[in-house]
């Protein structure tokens, strides 16, 4: 890892920049305690006690990208900023209750900045050699256009990092054995037509829309399969939300094809979501997320976190701006 911030530093040093790390952001501690499933109203399908058909949720994929603001070019008095971002992505398998690598990790170092321009082609391509350099072809030039730019980059190489872990998963996997993704696989060529695997995605009371009925299911329950938009999908919360926000434990939970490799049905989304709650606890509270996760897609999170460095490493290596 110093050797990769160590590149940057002298990237931004032969280009003329500077150092410009961002600030840090605090997040919220919330704490609630453990509640049991209620009934389920007749607008929604409650979830059975035990799954129909003998299924295990024990592969688990998740990527991140982290993307940092670590330095900007001066030019005809426009601040060009340059920033870092490192992504990872990897498949766990748990066994006997250990969650353990299933397939090499994948990690990716990049610099993105807005190259327009930039009268440094030989510097430039003389520091690819150590690090993957992406032009990012910023919308506009303001700070926020070269920001959203460089994370849209990150994200980009993230969704092509967790495609390409899927196809190593095609072939060797036993009966039966469901494939947990961390994110929508709507976003993720070929997962939808792969067999046994399935998608959590955080629902937000801001993406569903107020008053949307979704937010009125009870704990143990979920909506019906809705398998006319791609990919097929059911919301459910996996958490109590008495006293919460309405969207409070609310996922949405999207399907590629069955265990079987069919279409999949509403028994079928029944013990899927049976398998969803009985994993939800324990979590690690302090995640701001932490209510629309399940223990062992977090865990295997936490595992991705031991490969990007965290603000505080890059923002030490880089300096703090005082003004």
């Amino acid at each position: 890892m110093q050797t990769t911030l160590s590149l940057i530093r002298g990237f931004l040093g032969e280009i003329g920049g500077r150092l410009a790390p961002e600030a840090l952001t605090e997040e919220s501690i919330y704490r609630v305690p453990f509640a049991s499933p209620r009934m389920a109203s007749k607008k929604f399908f409650e979830i059975p006690t035990k799954p129909s058909s003998r299924m295990a949720l024990r592969l688990f994929q998740t990527g991140r990208s982290r993307t940092f603001l670590v330095g900007e070019i001066i030019s005809d008095n426009d601040a060009r900023s340059v920033h870092y971002a490192c992504v990872a992505s990897g498949v766990l398998s748990r066994v006997e209750g250990e969650l353990t690598p299933f397939t090499r990790p994948l990690t990716a170092h990049l610099i993105l900045l807005d190259m327009n321009e930039l009268d440094e082609d030989e510097v430039i391509e003389r520091y690819r050699e150590g690090i993957e350099i992406i032009d990012t072809i910023p919308d506009g030039h303001t700070y926020l256009d070269r920001r959203l730019a460089a994370i849209k980059q990150a994200e980009r190489v993230q969704r092509e990092m967790m495609e390409e872990g899927l196809l190593a998963l095609n072939e060797g996997r036993e009966p039966g054995v469901i494939i947990v993704v961390d994110g929508s696989l709507a976003e993720i060529e070929g997962a939808g037509s792969m067999s046994g695997i399935i998608g959590l995605v955080p629902a937000t009371a801001g993406i569903i829309g107020d008053g949307n009925m979704v937010l009125d299911c009870p704990f143990g329950a979920r909506t019906a399969l809705d398998d006319v938009e791609h990919p097929p999908s059911f919301y459910m919360r996996l958490r109590d939300a008495t006293g919460m926000n309405p969207d409070f434990g609310l996922v949405r939970v999207e399907f590629g094809l069955n265990a079987e490799g069919g279409a999949p049905d509403e028994n079928y989304a029944s013990d899927i979501a049976n398998l969803l709650l009985a994993e939800r606890f324990p979590v690690d509270l302090t995640d701001q997320a932490w209510d629309k996760t399940i223990f062992a897609l977090h865990n295997a999170g936490k595992y991705i976190d031991t490969l990007i460095p965290t603000k505080d490493v890059v923002t030490t290596y880089f300096g703090r701006r005082t003004s």
